[in-house]
This record gives C-alpha cells, structure tokens and sequence, in this order.
C-alpha cells in the first residue's frame, strides 16, 4: 500500500532516535502513524533495510515466541 511517509523512513527514524529497538516496540510506534499497518509490510520494509546495508536483525528464540531486535549499523 501507498502510504504519504514509507515505512522504511519511519523505521529508519525510530531506530536512530533509540539506537537499537525491539519488533513489538517498532510496531507500536508505527501503529501510531498507520493504525492498518500489518506486519508483513513492517517485515519486508526491515528486509529490505538490511539488504541496504543499513539496519541489523537479529532473530531471538524465547520461551513464548521468536522476536527481532533491531539495531542501525555502526559506521
């Protein structure tokens, strides 16, 4: 979907104003600026972003579930 702000620049923007962010967190914030956001968009928007070189993910396996951490490369 369209959307006037794409999701990789909000992703980008929350990620440097925290420095590192959960996937829960990240998808809190961005409900707040797309109620309808779904994660499918918010994981192809972070796959996209790691592809570019310019966010790690992290995948941790917990006892209730698997989830990202999500932090900006270190130049």
């Amino acid at each position: 979907m369209r959307r006037p702000v794409p999701i990789e620049a909000l992703i980008m923007d929350l990620i440097r104003d925290k420095g590192d962010m959960w996937f829960n967190d990240l998808m809190q914030a961005l409900r707040a600026w797309y109620p309808d956001v779904t994660e499918k968009e918010v994981l192809t928007a972070l796959m996209r972003l790691e592809l570019s070189r310019l966010i790690i993910v992290q995948k941790v396996v917990r006892k209730d579930g698997a989830t990202y951490h999500i932090r900006i490369v270190k130049d």
